[in-house]
């Protein structure tokens, strides 16, 4: 498997690209996927500082594989509102061209993929369709993070979407964790049928717990409040009582990632293996710069492991 580490902005929500970008390449990471968060919400970047951050990059040998954005919902909003998402799209694709960045992420709707409407399934093929067409004239890809909650939780809801959108430069991020909380598969079986349209890993771990006793334990719908626009996941019809998981260090959750790393390597998996661990200052976890490095060992241990079963 010839596939880059790249680290996720998620561990620096609370501080700058500068230490970001610093940490990352201190510790070896060759990418990183920046999120749009802070100075970079909602895509108003001033030139100079998408120049800036551009220098920054180069300085550090880093390359940026991702912008992690929170742009889309086109299935649940009104044509305003999306008309609205597609401004907000065109403002980082200017910054995506900028910094040299091939991929941006897009959400085509905060709704489980059983429960929408035949109408609200066209409007987000629709509004994607335009999106990806115009991040195509920049020679940059639109990929869909496949999560609980969204119309693109399970490979079969994935692929479905992705084959209905029609653009050969939409794909899918892969991330078992969200998975997990569906749940859903995430093994070998199902890395098998995503290979044509996988384009990203990210890799973290969470631990399902008995209740919420545990003071940094989060709910099932609690969908990343960190974002600046707040999205809460609606639990599926009949579905009332509420989950709660923790954060944890990779391969102690609950997340088997021996198998998934023997899934990427069985098929040949050659894009982004993005570590988007998540700690917060006074958890039980590290943050920052010692985080990163845990979680950057904790791939390469993975990954030579995943070589060396080649053929079982």
């Amino acid at each position: 498997m010839k596939a880059m580490i790249v680290l996720g902005g998620n561990m620096y929500d609370d501080s700058t690209i500068e230490h970001f970008l610093k940490d990352a390449a201190a510790i070896g990471y060759e990418g990183v996927e920046i999120r749009g968060v802070g100075e970079l919400a909602d895509g108003h970047i001033p030139q100079e500082r998408a120049e800036q951050i551009k220098e920054l990059l180069e300085g550090n040998h880093l390359k940026p594989v991702n912008l992690s954005l929170f742009a889309g919902n086109f299935a649940c909003n009104t044509e305003e509102e999306n008309h609205a998402e597609v401004q907000k799209w065109e403002r980082y694709l200017n910054f995506a061209s900028t910094i040299g960045c091939g991929m941006m992420r897009l959400n085509p709707g905060f709704q489980h993929s059983s429960e929408v409407s035949r109408d609200d399934y066209a409007k987000a093929v629709k509004w994607f369709q335009r999106c990806a067409d115009a991040a195509s004239q920049r020679n940059i890809r639109t990929v869909i993070e496949m999560h609980h909650g969204t119309l693109c939780d399970h490979a079969d809801s994935s692929i479905a979407f992705i084959e209905a959108v029609g653009r050969s430069n939409v794909g899918l991020i892969l991330d078992p964790v969200n998975l997990y909380q569906v749940p859903a598969d995430y093994g070998t079986g199902t890395i098998k049928r995503l290979k044509p349209y996988l384009f990203n890993v990210h890799i973290k771990d969470i631990v399902l717990l008995k209740g919420r006793q545990y003071p940094w334990a989060f709910e099932y719908s609690d969908y990343v409040p960190h974002i600046g626009r707040y999205h809460r996941v609606i639990p599926r019809e009949g579905e009332h009582e509420e989950q709660y998981f923790c954060h944890r260090l990779i391969n102690q959750g609950g997340i088997d990632w021996y198998e998934v790393f023997h899934g990427l390597e069985q098929i040949g998996y050659s894009g982004y293996l993005t570590v988007e661990s998540v700690s917060k200052p006074g958890s039980d976890l590290p943050v920052h710069a010692v985080l990163a490095q845990l979680c950057y060992n904790d791939v390469q241990h993975l990954l030579s492991i995943a070589k060396s079963n080649v053929g079982v």
